[in-house]
């Protein structure tokens, strides 16, 4: 039986997801301050979030190794 917690697993993989709809989430409200004159840094500061999460998704679907079936 795999291990769910090690690297690659369900639960590294259901926390990248997790990070990624939290830094999209915190993309779209930082865009929605900065229309209210809010500082534009917010925005990209949120969209470098973005970024590192799709980056660390990659990564793990990268290092998982290929089932040979």
């Amino acid at each position: 039986m795999q291990n769910l917690f090690s690297r690659g697993g369900a639960v590294d993989i259901a926390m990248g997801w997790l990070g990624l709809l939290a830094s999209t989430s915190l993309l779209v409200k930082a865009i929605e301050l900065t229309r209210h004159d809010a500082s534009p840094t917010w925005s990209m500061i949120a969209g470098a979030l973005v970024v590192l999460s799709l980056h660390r998704l990659y990564r793990i679907r990268r290092d998982r190794p290929e089932s040979n079936m």
